[in-house]
């Protein structure tokens, strides 16, 4: 009797262990799913939503509203940048400044009162001069862009599968959620006409950050003032790579 008391009580305790486990992976699916679904949303809404279709027409209809700064720093055979820095996907500029001390840097950067999406043109058809000239003169370079979603997480593209793969490790290690976009897969940064790949040697990098993981960056984010800690430790990983592929740096 005591055995099969026992029996019993061991198999309550397994199904209910395995009822949590299931209970785990069904909203750890659901998680994916919503974030899958906020993905394609905005990448639709980034194909169809663009006002301009190139720099020229740009300017033709915006005759202020804009910044652009760049930085080139003597020696650096890496380019960091943005193309929709300011308020056009904020966040993204204080990135890309965070590396001005040993690389060079570009920021295009809409500083409009408010409508500052229209400034947004894609990458593949991103022709702004500036960076179209500079970006020639580098062997490698790193694009930092933001997307649309209230997941704390970061899609890594490019061209460069190893140091994807150790962005995508760094900032495991360090906290954050990240994961490697497969050439061919949504937001992979990997076109030929992406802006990021028109340089020397075709090697790039893409970080697509979401909305909520920008947030988390900042005390305000309206403002972007004040830094927290977890802005700190995402660029410390993402320079901790810059080292690990240069030791000069």
């Amino acid at each position: 009797m005591k055995r099969l008391l026992i029996s019993g009580f061991i198999f309550l305790i397994l199904c209910a262990l395995l009822m949590v486990k299931c209970s785990h992976s069904i909203q750890e699916n659901k998680e994916q799913k919503q974030h899958h679904e906020e993905v394609e949303k905005y990448k639709k809404e980034r194909k169809k939503g663009d006002q301009y279709e190139s720099f020229k027409q740009l300017i033709r209809h915006e005759r202020d509203g804009y910044e652009i700064e760049f930085h080139e720093k003597g020696g650096s055979d890496l380019l960091v940048f943005s193309p929709h820095g300011g308020e056009i996907e904020p966040g993204t500029s204080e990135i890309v400044e965070a590396f001005e001390k040993k690389y060079s840097t570009y920021l295009f950067e809409g500083t409009k009162q408010d409508n500052n999406r229209d400034l947004h043109i894609t990458s593949t058809k991103f022709d702004e001069p500036i960076l179209v000239q500079m970006i020639k003169t580098y062997p490698f370079s790193i694009s930092i862009h933001g997307y649309k979603s209230d997941r704390r997480h970061t899609l890594v593209g490019g061209t460069n599968k190893k140091m994807q793969e150790a962005v995508v490790r760094e900032l495991k290690d360090r906290g954050f959620s990240a994961e490697l976009v497969q050439k061919g897969e949504r937001l992979s940064g990997t076109d030929p006409n992406n802006i990021n790949n028109q340089n020397a040697s075709g090697e790039s990098v893409q970080l697509e950050i979401s909305t909520a993981q920008r947030k988390a960056f900042f005390d305000n984010f309206d403002t972007r003032k004040g830094k927290k800690k977890a802005f700190s430790r995402y660029v410390s990983g993402l320079k901790e790579v810059l080292r690990e592929f240069d030791p000069s740096s």
